[in-house]
């Protein structure tokens, strides 16, 4: 009866686990859904065309096109980063994109029991499989693009009671680092004139402030970039999320595997230990003693 339960049970965790996988093939054979976005989201640049970019590899030879070289000289630091940010602005509209079933399964599945942000994609790869993506996400990617290309980077974080957060990152060159929001896209143009200016200088620049954001509320602004706070530089943002999904990335496509070795380990095991119980009840069998006693 032990032995049928034992049997049940791995029947139903690898049959579970194939189909996780199978949902997973599904998904990555299947089309992906048509973005239902206008080029223009009230004043957020979108160009749908780019969503054939979908590794930080491909990014980046995109903008090595652009700029006309794989090598960027040290006096043009400053034209390759307003490509990388045109680019990044023009790759996404705006939105959160999570894990689905079919696109690490586990990463969905198991997120509720845990932390349901768990699933809020962070590996730069996986989020460029999407049209869409929050501020987080796409300052994770414009990180990972400056980072390829040999620049130091680091995450500004925002925190302004009743409205909110928000997240953006710096680029370091020509010895100073200069601010990115692909997200809330401030203006752009300004933003080159002035040289893509750090965090810091935009807080005590009020003027330029609200000129580069001249979409949003002016009191959100100001309250939103006093809260402002720096991370430590070339660290990934979220290491938690990211092991997280790496783990049930890679189990998406394994559990099944792991599931069958450990029942024939284990069905190995019960095997031979019954086997044992056997052959010592023969042994006994054949005592004189035992023997005399067992025809008594």
């Amino acid at each position: 009866m032990k032995r049928k339960a034992f049997d049940l049970t791995f029947l139903i965790l690898i049959s579970i686990s194939l189909q996780v996988l199978m949902f997973e093939i599904w998904g990555r054979f299947s089309p992906d859904d048509k973005p239902n976005v206008f080029e223009s989201i009230n004043g957020e640049h979108f160009d749908p065309a780019l969503l054939r970019i979908r590794t930080v590899s491909r990014f980046t030879k995109y903008c090595d096109s652009l700029y006309g070289h794989s090598d960027i000289a040290p006096a043009d630091s400053g034209k390759y980063a307003s490509i990388v940010s045109r680019v990044l602005r023009d790759r996404f509209y705006h939105g959160y994109s999570y894990y689905r079933l079919g696109e690490n399964s586990l990463a969905y599945l198991f997120a509720p029991f845990f932390n349901w942000k768990l699933s809020a994609i962070v590996i730069p790869n996986d989020i460029l499989k999407r049209p869409n993506a929050a501020c987080s996400q796409q300052s994770i990617v414009g990180m990972e693009v400056f980072r390829s290309k040999g620049f130091s980077v680091r995450s500004v974080t925002f925190f302004a009671d009743g409205y909110g957060g928000h997240f953006c990152f710096e680029a370091n060159y020509s010895n100073k680092w200069h601010f990115f929001d692909p997200d809330m896209e401030p203006k752009l143009s300004l933003m080159i004139a002035n040289g893509f200016p750090s965090g810091y200088e935009l807080v005590q620049n009020d003027s330029l402030l609200r000129k580069l954001y001249f979409r949003d509320d002016k009191e959100y602004i100001e309250k939103l970039f006093a809260s402002y706070s720096y991370r430590p530089i070339n660290k990934f943002p979220a290491p938690k999320a990211r092991v997280y999904q790496y783990i049930t990335k890679y189990l998406t496509y394994s559990l099944w595997l792991w599931f069958s070795l450990i029942y024939f380990m284990i069905s190995r095991k019960l095997v031979f230990t019954r086997k044992q119980e056997i052959c010592a009840e023969l042994q006994d069998s054949l005592v004189p003693e035992i023997r005399a006693q067992q025809t008594i």
